[in-house]
């Protein structure tokens, strides 16, 4: 077997829905403490330690990566929070995916739009020129996964699994 390993990074593109975010969750800090400050003047020193807490845990969480790493066949698809945090959302052998197409794909098209018990969408974000959609089983579950490999991933998936997999033209 062919040693592979590739590594591929994407940052999740949606600056002003992040931005709004960070926004709307500071404006709720600020008005949940004013009104522990005026009705609940006891239980000040809770709610701010609370909101830094809150801070602390969550605001990372809102920026996001997706790193997918290809291993002879397998591969793995993390989330990053806050470039510190990381989970991994699926892992899977290439040959155990029903198909991976481009997403712009005709031949693939009923597949790709069809409902499925979990869609992961790694990628960008939503369906684009770059995107690529794969449906693996694991256990009793269908999971729909969308996301932008580079063209060494591509070739390698290529390579791999080729009856199953449908490159971009």
């Amino acid at each position: 077997m062919d040693n592979t390993f590739i590594e591929h990074m994407v940052k999740k593109d949606d600056k002003p829905a992040r931005i709004m975010k960070k926004i709307a969750f500071v404006s709720a800090l600020f008005i949940v403490n004013f009104l522990a400050f005026t009705l609940l003047t006891s239980w000040f020193s809770v709610f701010v330690v609370a909101s830094a807490l809150s801070v602390f845990f969550f605001w990372r969480r809102i920026d996001r990566e997706y790193e997918y790493i290809y291993t002879d066949g397998a591969i793995d698809v993390d989330v990053i929070y806050g470039q510190s945090a990381r989970k991994r959302l699926l892992s899977a052998d290439a040959r155990d995916f029903q198909f991976i197409a481009w997403a712009k794909s005709g031949n693939w098209r009923n597949q790709i739009e069809a409902s499925y018990d979990k869609t992961i969408d790694a990628g960008k974000g939503g369906l684009r020129d770059e995107s690529y959609v794969g449906v693996v089983t694991k256990g009793e579950k269908t999971y729909k996964l969308i996301f932008e490999p580079d063209e060494r991933m591509v070739a390698a998936l290529k390579k791999y699994i080729p009856r199953k997999f449908e490159a971009r033209p």
